[in-house]
């Protein structure tokens, strides 16, 4: 269950501090703030990790159990874990809490630091993305099935900012469809209601991917009469869905960071103001892809762009290969590229390939030289020393990390 980092890769000296992460996994925002946290520890704070996954692995006992040894501090970010979060409400240890409340844990005042999304931000940037899109007639929100905090502050956000732009945002959530909100024909019939086109946001992309399954169901065209946008960017979600879904990726790399950097503030004696114990974190990117219509020919352009280098990146193409393929220049190409995805060809090709590696790291026990072979490295050396400086820890540490 642990993962120690070794001692030789620090300047100073002692026991490390023995640290309780608890993060759902299941999905790329949980995989993402770990991958923070080891950002944190790149630059050189003495940690063993002890690493939770489910909400089953993180109870009340296994935090009882964690103080018992002595436990350091704790983040931790597991949703339904409020017997968990009721003990540590009980104490101050140096905890951080990530994106989840309950157990009384928000009472708590000596040693504790709360870390969020920024759900308004998120939704204030969906607004502006659809609406510069300048081809839809109307908006609407997928909120999420449960009446959750982060749900609820998105949709308002988003609907205030198309309401300032003089639109209605039509809403489906729990607010306004109560407990039909789960209902799929209630979906139906709102999604067939909307005025067309219509831009939509999805509180996240579990429901932006059931939004799509139902438009496909029905016969309603995807992005031409329905443009979907969800949150998190997920790539098994959204490069799975038909079409591919466009998402918002929130800084959840970020988050992890602030994370530990805020523990170790707090395990090295340091106090946090009662202001400044709760820090929100805003987006990272919006990811263009097929679900919503691009704003121009270059719009257009760097969609086709997107979905080429999603399926040949792996063969270690480069930028001039993308631009022959579509007959661009290289200057050209960037230009536009940059000026809708905020990233360059070659980045966007490499956070591919990257995230490619991470997953194949996580989920197989292949060498790393075949690895990186199969994401279009002929010699393992430059993406070791890429990895390593994106991601502030190797390859071997990284797998060796997310397996403990």
């Amino acid at each position: 269950m642990a993962y120690n980092r070794k001692a030789k890769e620090y300047t100073s000296t002692g026991t490390p501090r023995r640290v309780v992460v608890a993060l759902r996994m299941a999905g790329i925002a949980g995989q993402d703030k770990l991958n923070g946290v080891f950002e944190h520890l790149s630059a050189g704070h003495r940690w063993q990790l002890v690493i939770y996954r489910t909400r089953h692995e993180f109870s009340a006992e296994t935090v009882q159990h964690e103080l018992e040894r002595k436990a350091d501090g704790f983040i931790v970010g597991i949703p339904g874990t409020e017997d968990a979060l009721g003990v540590l409400a009980g104490t101050d240890i140096p905890t951080v809490v990530m994106n989840v409340s309950g157990g009384g844990i928000e009472k708590r005042t000596k040693n504790i630091a709360f870390v969020k999304s920024d759900s308004q931000a998120i939704g204030r940037e969906a607004a502006h993305a659809l609406l510069r899109q300048g081809v839809y007639k109307s908006y609407g929100y997928a909120g999420y099935r449960t009446d959750d905090d982060w749900s609820r502050e998105r949709g308002t956000a988003f609907r205030d900012v198309l309401e300032n732009a003089g639109f209605i945002g039509r809403m489906f959530d729990i607010t306004h469809y109560k407990d039909k909100v789960e209902d799929k024909h209630t979906l139906i019939k709102w999604l067939q209601g909307l005025p067309k086109p219509c831009g939509i946001l999805a509180a996240c992309d579990d429901r932006a991917f059931e939004v799509v399954d139902v438009c496909n169901e029905i016969g309603i065209k995807i992005p031409a009469e329905i443009g979907i946008l969800g949150v998190n960017n997920d790539p098994i979600l959204c490069e799975n869905a038909e079409p591919k879904l466009s998402s918002i990726q929130p800084d959840f790399i970020g988050e992890g960071r602030l994370a530990g950097e805020l523990l170790e503030k707090m395990m090295s004696g340091g106090s946090i103001p009662a202001e400044k114990r709760l820090r929100k974190v805003g987006i990272r990117t919006i990811v263009h892809r097929e679900s919503t219509v691009a704003q121009s020919v270059a719009g257009k352009l760097v969609q086709k762009v997107l979905a080429y280098i999603a399926h040949e990146a792996m063969k270690g193409i480069g930028v001039e290969d993308v631009a022959r393929r579509f007959k661009v220049s290289r200057s050209l190409l960037e230009m536009r590229f940059r000026e809708l995805q905020n990233e360059s060809v070659y980045e966007a090709m490499l956070r591919i390939r990257l995230e490619e590696v991470k997953r194949r790291l996580r989920q197989t026990k292949d060498p790393i030289s075949e690895i990186t072979a199969a994401c279009g490295w002929k010699n393992p050396t430059p993406p070791k020393a890429v990895f390593k400086r994106h991601f502030g820890i190797s390859m071997r540490e990284y797998r060796n990390g997310v397996s403990s």
